[in-house]
């Protein structure tokens, strides 16, 4: 396998969808010169896909990979809090 790509695995399928909600979130990347604008709407949504993730995969996760994910979903919801909605976008109920 190319060494710059990394093994498919449930670790980087996290890392992934978390990376696009940081990015959503206004958290610049490495590898950009200019710093997103932030939109929760689009954060929330990578969000709640990393909560979809942590459900479906309940019983097939090690320890380490449920310690990753949590993690992972308390610092983006976090995050998040601490952003107002978009203009123009709708709060979501759910929260």
């Amino acid at each position: 396998m190319n060494p710059a790509v990394p093994e498919a695995s449930l670790t980087a399928l996290m890392h992934l969808l978390a990376e696009q909600a940081l990015l959503a979130l206004g958290v610049p990347h490495p590898m950009m010169k200019e710093i997103p604008p932030a939109n929760p709407a689009v954060a929330r949504f990578y969000v709640d896909l990393l909560g979809v993730l942590k459900d479906k995969t309940e019983a097939s996760r090690n320890d380490a990979e449920t310690r990753q994910l949590e993690d992972l979903l308390y610092g983006l919801r976090m995050r998040l809090m601490d952003l107002k909605p978009a203009a123009g976008v709708p709060e979501d109920p759910k929260s």
